[in-house]
């Protein structure tokens, strides 16, 4: 990651704004990481949630606390100097991680990698270079937004909506944030083994746009009862602050040719609210896997 990256990066996370020049350095960030919204041609969004992934990815890569480094803080400075504000030495080093990904299996059931099967306690996952993997005994992969949940997915009720949607051997894979099964590892696995994808995350209109742009879905998960999921967990702030800065991409969900997008962008509208993914660990909240 070179320097100019890096004083825009900073920029835009200490920024109050959320629409920013749509530079080739950027877009090269933007296409590696899967970070951003594109606005037009020239502009691009980042919202709250996207600095925050900015953020870590810059503490992770290369040692830069954001609260404390601001842009431009490295001219004039010797190398020696800059150590104070950055590691140098992982800003010269290949990605974190590289092509690593977490997986596990669908609670009761075994992960099949490699022509090996392994049975793995509950919180705990396999953390593995996708192309060592020499053969796959999973036929679609469900991809979980949010590493709470992936962790905990036994205290969920996917595994009886996987079920019951015909997809009980599914490959379980964390989405990935700045350190931890990235993004772009993710999606380089899933091409490589051309699965499908079913989609487990947050029912808001930040994490609905980025399903109706995620290669491979065929599905998403949802509360089987979306008005009283909606009514008990829902959350009205994040809804009126996604909302705000997504615009239209947001809207054209409402009429999308996808039944379970529409279905699910269509509850959100109604309540005007947000359902974070985290609210249906631990809960008895049934799930249901819609069409994408």
């Amino acid at each position: 990651m070179e320097k100019r990256l890096i004083d825009t990066l900073i920029r835009i996370v200490q920024s109050p704004e959320t629409q920013f020049m749509d530079g080739a350095g950027l877009k090269d960030f933007r296409q590696r990481y899967g970070i951003g919204f594109p606005v037009g041609t020239t502009r691009v969004r980042f919202s709250d949630k996207d600095k925050a992934e900015i953020a870590s990815l810059l503490k992770a890569k290369a040692g830069i606390d954001t609260d404390q480094v601001k842009p431009g803080a490295w001219q004039g400075l010797t190398r020696a100097e800059a150590l104070d504000l950055g590691h140098n030495e992982k800003l010269a080093r290949g990605a974190v991680k590289r092509d690593r990904i977490s997986v596990k299996a669908v609670p009761g059931h075994a992960l099949k990698l490699s022509g090996r099967h392994l049975s793995l306690p509950v919180y705990a996952h396999v953390d593995i270079n996708w192309r060592e993997i020499g053969a796959l005994g999973h036929p679609v992969a469900l991809v979980v937004e949010n590493y709470e949940v992936f962790d905990g997915l036994h205290r969920t009720e996917v595994a009886s909506a996987l079920a019951n949607a015909g997809y009980t051997d599914a490959l379980v894979i964390y989405r990935g944030d700045a350190t931890e099964s990235r993004k772009d590892n993710v999606l380089a696995f899933l091409a490589a083994f051309e699965l499908p994808v079913i989609l487990f995350g947050d029912i808001d209109p930040a994490s609905l746009v980025e399903a109706s742009r995620f290669p491979g879905v065929c599905a998403i998960t949802v509360p089987a009862d979306p008005v009283a999921a909606f009514k008990e967990f829902g959350n009205g702030t994040l809804y009126t602050r996604q909302v705000g800065q997504l615009g239209p991409a947001f809207e054209r969900l409402l009429n999308s040719a996808s039944p379970g997008l529409r279905a699910a962008s269509g509850w959100v509208h109604a309540h005007r609210k947000g359902l974070v993914q985290e609210s249906m660990i631990g809960r008895d909240l049934r799930l249901s896997i819609l069409t994408a």
